[in-house]
């Protein structure tokens, strides 16, 4: 006689049926995907030459989940491998560094070499490695929206403070051509500020190496046959410029590139400034682990799994899980005409038209702002500046140059919106493509030249004798008392100028007359305000 616990443990004829069943599935199942399997054994293992001759060392599977789910990034979150070194840069960055260390490095050694230019080529790898971070940047980040150099401006602290130096520098009057053609040199950096089809980055570099050659060839001339390192000099120069264009024409032609896959760009700067501080050999290499190889058991094959599934919830009764499904009948089949759809449709509502976009206005170009005084010129630059840059270099925003010497000269290009005050003696005033600027000084020795700009204010404290317009429209000059019967006006191929001078206790008025009256007689040519400013 058994006992109670033995007869437990004796399976009943119905479920060794449902064990057979189950096997005859699986094993049925299995025998059909055992080419599949093959075949993908087949591929892992050409992988894994290959990877093998690509010297990619497979890291060993994982021990435990919970390590697997910490080396994963989160779902959803663009990864960005790149190493210190070289090797996990994207090809415009290895591309930059070959450059520099071709063309560039050689000319600073060159600097170096010469004795007379101080620091000069350190500060020039200085300068140059300020734009590989922002190559770097580019190549890890999404292009950012709206305005890209003034997204950018944070991170050109670097370049900027290497120019500010290198136009610092103290040199003897021997060295005065050098300086000025580094300083051509100098204004091919911004090329990562520029995009097509406004300004294409390799055609401003070109014209830097025209003007760096101006002074270049002066120095070619001097010690030619003299001094084999003043002609590297020049040679230097001309390589750095020309390996540069050839790099953005391949990399950059249109514009920097920007990653599409990439990151914001602040994220971007977050994870390249904590690379920076971080020890690099903490860093473990990305690597991707190796695959499992491919069993031929019915638990690895998620069809066979599957079957093996559906065959043990077989009841005792015969019935499956897929008991009491209702059949699908030809009239059911959306796919076949006998179909025919009952049900009632819900109304699509009536979608209102989305309102139109006002267009967005594409703001122009600007390069790195300048606001400093040139020794070598006796000039006060004053660049690229605008309303919000001003209020960087005063509380006010009113851009304030002290003269110390009637030498001195105020240059002021491609500003907007700013507000300059001059004060003392100066020797002369060029604004050249500037709009809405406002510049108020004391007296001129020589002249104020006007030349491609719109919307300007001029007003005189002291004396100016002669104002040349060019290319200008909308020009109000406020005289002074002093200056009214000295100063004189030469315009050409502008509109919309106006001069405002004191007249008793009130300010009078007049427009500069932009048509004319012409007569030919005599074999001479007379001609005669219009009778429109009478």
């Amino acid at each position: 006689r058994t006992s109670t616990s033995d007869a437990r443990t004796i399976p009943s004829s119905e479920q060794t049926l449902a064990s057979k069943r189950t096997t005859m599935a699986s094993n049925k199942v299995g025998n059909v995907f055992d080419p599949l399997g093959n075949l993908l054994n087949d591929v892992v293992s050409r992988l894994e030459v290959l990877e093998a001759k690509a010297g990619i060392t497979p890291a060993s599977a994982p021990s435990a989940t919970a390590s697997t789910s910490a080396a994963a990034p989160p779902p959803g979150e663009p990864t960005l491998e790149v190493s210190h070194e070289t090797g996990g840069e994207s090809p415009s960055v290895k591309a930059y560094d070959a450059y520099v260390k071709e063309s560039l490095v050689p000319f600073t050694t060159i600097c170096d070499q010469l004795g007379g230019l101080k620091n000069m080529g350190d500060l020039l790898k200085d300068a140059w490695e300020g734009n590989r971070s922002i190559i770097v940047l580019a190549s890890r980040s999404k292009a950012p929206d709206g305005n890209i150099p003034e997204a950018l401006a944070p991170y050109l602290k670097k370049t900027q403070e290497a120019v500010k130096a290198m136009h610092g520098l103290r040199l003897d009057r021997d060295w005065d051509r050098h300086m000025k053609a580094v300083a051509e040199m100098l204004a091919c950096l911004s090329w990562i500020l520029f995009k097509a089809p406004q300004q294409v980055p390799s055609a401003m570099v070109k014209e830097a190496i025209g003007s760096a050659e101006f002074w270049s060839n002066r120095i070619r001339k001097d010690f030619k046959g003299k001094d084999e390192t003043q002609i590297a000099f020049c040679d230097g120069i001309k390589k750095a410029l020309t390996g540069l264009v050839k790099y953005i024409e391949e990399y950059h032609k249109a514009g920097l590139t920007w990653n599409p896959q990439g990151v914001s760009l602040a994220e971007a700067a977050i994870r390249l400034t904590d690379e920076a501080t971080s020890d690099p050999k903490e860093a473990a290499p990305a690597t991707r682990p190796k695959p499992p190889p491919l069993k031929n058991t019915p638990s690895s094959r998620n069809m066979g799994g599957l079957m093996a599934e559906l065959g043990g919830r077989t009841s005792e009764d015969g019935t499956s899980a897929a008991t009491g499904l209702k059949k699908v009948t030809k009239d059911m089949q959306t796919w076949r005409k006998e179909f025919k759809d009952t049900s009632e449709k819900p109304v699509a509502p009536v979608s209102k038209a989305p309102p139109k976009k006002s267009p967005v206005k594409k703001e122009k170009l600007r390069g790195i702002p300048i606001f400093e005084y040139q020794d070598r010129g006796f000039k006060w630059v004053i660049e690229n500046q605008t309303a919000e840059t001003a209020k960087k270099e005063s509380s006010d925003g009113i851009l304030k140059v002290e003269i110390s010497d009637p030498k001195q000269q105020v240059y002021l290009y491609n500003c907007e919106g700013i507000t300059v005050k001059v004060t003392g003696k100066f020797k002369s005033l060029v604004i050249d493509t500037c709009v809405k600027t406002a510049v108020v000084y004391d007296t001129l020795i020589s002249s104020a030249e006007m030349v491609n700009c719109k919307r300007l204010q001029l007003q005189v404290l002291g004396i100016c004798p002669v104002f040349t317009v060019d290319k200008t429209a909308g020009l109000v000059v406020y005289l002074s008392k002093e200056s009214v019967s000295v100063s004189e006006f030469t315009t050409s191929l502008s509109s919309e100028m106006n001069v405002s001078y004191p007249d008793g206790e009130d300010h009078k008025e007049i427009p500069i007359p932009e048509q004319f009256v012409h007569k030919v007689g005599n074999g001479s040519m007379t001609s005669e305000v219009s009778d429109l400013y009478h």
